[in-house]
């Protein structure tokens, strides 16, 4: 099985390509700001490793969020623009079961820092693909669990990617992707700030 997976959710971005169990991969740390100008060269670059054709690839995965809006963007429509060409399969995955790839504890969180002193968050009991809830946390809501607590510091693992896209694959997860926010966007707090303001006078 061949699989694409792409990260453009952060600052770094992680590109991973996995040709029948050998994983090739690259991670630019050049900022969300030329995630679009980066990454087609980057999986060109990847499939030139090793030595096959986009057509050639079986599955196409991409982190669908929470995250950065645009960098979000990117990936999705990227991945599915791929997918749709190739006629293949897209796979979805939520950065917060990326963060919980490893861990073996029993019940947990992952959080990932959306700014005002809250975090993305998710509830998982058992594994990674066993996520419970998923939200917004005030900080000291999230230091108040009583569980153990990971919290996104690092590129994202391309393995990780890899192997949560089969996991997916596995059991049918597939489909056209659309991007996961969980709150919206500084610039439509700020339209609607604006107009609430408006309809006051």
């Amino acid at each position: 099985m061949k699989i694409l997976a792409v990260d453009t959710a952060w600052d770094s971005m992680v590109v991973a390509l996995s040709v029948d169990g050998k994983i090739y991969s690259e991670t630019s740390l050049d900022g969300a700001k030329k995630h679009n100008s980066l990454i087609l060269p980057m999986i060109d670059r990847l499939l030139d490793k090793a030595g096959i054709k986009i057509s050639e690839v079986d599955n196409f995965a991409a982190v669908v969020g929470p995250g950065s809006f645009t960098g979000i963007r990117i990936g999705v429509s990227t991945v599915n623009a791929l997918a749709f060409a190739c006629n293949k399969n897209s796979v979805a995955i939520n950065a917060l079961e990326e963060i919980a790839y490893y861990c073996a504890y029993k019940e947990f969180y992952t959080a990932i820092d959306c700014r005002h002193n809250c975090y993305y968050y998710g509830k998982f009991n058992g594994g990674f693909d066993n996520m419970v809830s998923m939200g917004e946390i005030s900080a000291t809501e999230l230091d108040e669990a009583k569980c153990r607590v990971l919290k996104k510091t690092l590129p994202s693992d391309p393995n990780a990617l890899i192997e949560i896209a089969k996991s997916k694959i596995a059991k049918g997860e597939t489909g056209a992707l659309a991007p996961l926010y969980l709150k919206k966007s500084q610039a439509e707090r700020e339209y609607e700030a604006r107009n609430m303001d408006k309809t006051d006078i």
